[in-house]
């Protein structure tokens, strides 16, 4: 029996000394020094950044709310980690800093193991810890200030919020001039999303629009679809002074949350592929224009007939003594909001006061119209007077129709030269006339 013990615990010590072998062979380093290596790189990295870091900070990633103190968008900030355990900490944003450069030099950070090495930013600092302070209801802003390191190079540092789990990335500031520095990101924010803008992405030979960008997080919606309020993803957005950073990204390289704007292209373009840019421009145009809260208007000094409008309803307003003040206010196409099913209508808007006299008259005409759009062009036909109303004015003043007849026709949507990315501002559609559409998305009809 002695024997038979003695040969088990032989085997069994083999065992140990066998598993002992193959952890030292895979891993190289006992777990304690590897976790100490991690956190010594983490922080010779945070440290050697000459003109510190510039973070996309991420709070959370709750969905999208306006004007909610919640909502996960991204904010720029910059720290500077010095050897002592000092961090110093700026942002600028509406929502913390009442828009004005606000720096904290005074708070501490370390870096500690906790399954893999953390920053954790573990005293209080105004700047930083605005973002996680409970406040009066208990939850504040959801925001994290401890960030478990999924990479650091001198390049590039992928943070995971350790409560939250909202990617940031930090990577090498180019500049000390902060001032400089913020006001070149609020010029990329002008430039990419100041008008609301859709965006196409390319994807692993898939497309999708995102568009709320200039809300700081893009929703989603299905390509070539007009956009719809219930969306599949959201995504956190950061615009910097090169381009954007999300934080939930759109594949598995860490690259992916990072686009770089290429103004020859006018595109945005991650290392892992995926690109941002307008896309197919009379597709972008039936999304964009054509959907239920939207609309589009064209410039009244493209069309012909509008000053003998003008003179025949000058005449109908008007005895002879005096003159009225005639205004166009708009002319342009709208989907039916909720009046009527379906359809698409043709507006001229106009107003007008009686002997140039009392209360502006405000008048409007409409007609269907039969639009059909896909990625070749934009064909506007059958324009058919919607009321009688509009055609009470045909009557009186017969060069209106003339104006509405101005968009039956052939058309492709093309660019502003001065912003390719940004395409719906200034977007017009060229045929055998040419027709200047409105950027804005709130057209007056």
């Amino acid at each position: 029996m002695k024997a038979k013990y003695l040969v088990l615990i032989g085997l069994f010590a083999a065992t140990m000394v066998a598993c002992s072998r193959d952890e030292e062979s895979l891993f190289d380093k006992p777990a304690a020094v590897r976790a100490q290596e991690a956190i010594d790189n983490a922080c010779d990295v945070l440290t050697a950044a000459e003109n510190g870091w510039e973070m996309a900070y991420f709070p959370n990633l709750e969905t999208y709310v306006a004007n909610s103190k919640t909502s996960s968008k991204g904010y720029n900030m910059v720290l500077k980690f010095n050897k002592n355990g000092n961090v110093s900490v700026t942002a600028k944003n509406n929502t913390t800093t009442s828009n004005k450069i606000m720096t904290d030099t005074a708070s501490t950070w370390a870096v500690k193991s906790d399954y893999g090495p953390i920053l954790t930013f573990d005293t209080y600092n105004d700047v930083f810890h605005a973002f996680s302070d409970p406040g009066n209801d208990g939850a504040g802003m959801l925001g994290d200030y401890e960030f478990l390191i999924l990479k650091a190079t001198p390049e590039l540092v992928l943070l995971k919020g350790k409560k939250h789990s909202a990617y940031s990335v930090m990577r090498p500031m180019k500049t000390t001039d902060l001032a400089a520095y913020y006001a070149a990101c609020e010029k990329m924010q002008k430039m990419l999303f100041g008008n609301n803008n859709i965006v196409t992405l390319n994807h692993d030979n898939q497309k999708m629009y995102l568009y709320n960008g200039s809300e700081g997080q893009f929703l989603s919606a299905a390509y070539g679809s007009p956009l719809v309020a219930e969306t599949t993803t959201y995504h956190p957005v950061c615009t910097t002074a090169d381009g954007v950073i999300v934080s939930v990204g759109f594949g598995e390289d860490v690259h992916d949350h990072i686009f770089l704007y290429d103004s020859i292209k006018g595109e945005l373009k991650s290392e892992a592929g995926a690109v941002m840019n307008a896309g197919n421009l009379n597709t972008l145009f039936g999304a964009y224009f054509t959907d239920n809260a939207l609309g589009w208007a064209v410039d009244p000094a493209s069309i012909a007939a509008v000053p003998t409008f003008l003179d025949q309803v000058n005449t109908i307003a008007n005895d002879t003594k005096k003159q009225s003040n005639i205004k166009l206010i708009g002319y342009g196409f709208k989907q039916s909001l909720n009046m009527y099913e379906g359809g698409n209508f043709v507006t001229v808007q106009f107003a007008y006061k009686k002997n140039g006299k009392g209360k502006e008259q405000t008048v409007k005409a409409s007609w269907t119209v039969n639009l059909t759009i896909d990625e070749n062009g934009i064909v506007v036909s059958d324009i058919v007077p919607f009321d009688d109303n509009t055609n009470r004015w045909i009557m009186s003043a017969p060069a209106i129709q003339e104006i509405a007849d101005a968009l039956i026709g052939s058309f492709c949507a093309q660019p502003s030269e001065a912003n390719l990315f940004n395409a719906a501002m200034g977007m017009y559609l060229e045929g055998e006339k040419t027709l200047m559409v409105s950027g804005s998305t709130k057209v007056q009809m």
